[in-house]
């Protein structure tokens, strides 16, 4: 895996990214809407954004695996790489919880319920909180599989390449039990054994394809066309009302469809000369975190006030919903420009 230290930049993901934090953010408007009012928005077709979360799975493995892949076995790398992970995820985490906390004990002595500590906990750490117990944020939930997943790649750097295949493949093995003996479990086994994790191990694979671009003389039309067949089917056996608890072939199917169009992206853009997006699309991309991460509280502020002041038509709601979107973007835009991306230079900095 000696090019993985090869300085690349795939612009297309990071454009991918930021349409996916989009697809979230379109999806949480439309569901507060319709469990605030009864009325469903978009043909109830908006339950596909819930893929973003499957894209940003498939792209975390990719994204890891091509950074730090090469330092497999050279465990002088691991305060390094353990250092950049938190710095990427736990700051802005605090930071959004907290503030979330804080809004949740005003409400606490306005007599509503007061926040259980283990919850606080658990949304503080990134660890398995109590069954049907969400953190404080609740999109961070998909937060704890990313620790999960870089826990374990954490353990492969310092083990080697042969053993973090066997890691893996001990992995997959109880993932697949699991789901084919339909088991029970609950919150670190479920978390590990959850049907999600497979769409790493898709960027992991991926990501070595990528790297072996010139050897295999991948064709991004073929790969695109693969790739738009799975996503096809994984959309097709995918049932909304699950939501997250879809099972495994579902993931299975959604993890390839994703691997192959950041494969078939990835060597399309690396044969162009000149950068394919403007500005403004890479941006998006790279405030996608702030824009996951926070744009629920803006939501479900302006949608439950909304819900209260418009006239009961649904030509309203969408007026709601679509002014409850920009808003929660444009506020996710200042906190990326005040929070995040100030705390990413500080620790760059740091770091050098």
């Amino acid at each position: 895996m000696a090019e993985a230290s090869k300085p690349v930049y795939l612009s297309s993901l990071q454009v991918f990214r930021g349409l996916a934090a989009l697809g979230v953010l379109v999806y949480h408007a439309c569901l507060f809407t319709e469990r605030k009012t009864q009325q469903v928005l978009l043909g109830g077709l908006f339950h596909f954004g819930e893929l973003g979360v499957d894209f940003f799975f498939v792209l975390s493995g990719f994204i890891i695996t091509f950074i730090h892949g090469a330092e497999l076995g050279q465990p002088q790398f691991a305060p390094r790489y353990l250092y950049r992970r938190f710095f990427r995820v736990y700051p802005l985490l605090f930071i959004l919880t907290s503030v979330k906390l804080g809004l949740e004990l005003v409400a606490w002595q306005r007599g509503g319920t007061p926040p259980e500590i283990s919850r606080i906990i658990s949304s503080y750490l990134l660890l398995p909180a109590p069954e049907g117990m969400m953190p404080v944020i609740t999109a961070a939930w998909t937060l704890m599989h990313e620790a999960l997943f870089y826990a374990l790649f954490l353990i492969a750097l310092i083990l080697g390449y042969r053993r973090a295949l066997l890691l893996l493949s001990l992995w997959m093995a109880a993932i697949f039990a699991t789901h084919l003996m339909g088991a029970k479990l609950y919150d670190l086994p479920r978390l590990i054994c959850d049907a999600h994790n497979v769409e790493f191990v898709f960027g992991i694979v991926v990501c070595a394809c990528f790297q072996r671009r010139h050897e295999w003389r991948w064709s991004p039309v073929w790969v695109s066309i693969v790739a738009l067949v799975f996503l096809g089917l994984g959309a097709w056996a995918y049932d909304h009302v699950k939501g997250m608890d879809q099972p495994l072939q579902v993931r299975l199917l959604l993890g390839a469809a994703f691997a192959l169009i950041i494969l078939a992206t990835g060597v399309w853009e690396q044969g162009l000369k000149s950068q394919p997006w403007p500005k403004w699309a890479c941006w998006l991309g790279d405030a996608s975190y702030s824009i996951y991460l926070g744009h629920s509280m803006v939501l479900l502020a302006l949608i439950n006030a909304g819900s209260k002041l418009a006239p009961d038509s649904l030509a309203m709601r969408y007026v709601v919903a679509g002014g409850a979107c920009l808003a929660a973007l444009a506020a996710c835009a200042v906190l990326w420009a005040l929070v995040e991306r100030p705390l990413l230079r500080w620790s760059r900095r740091w770091q050098a």
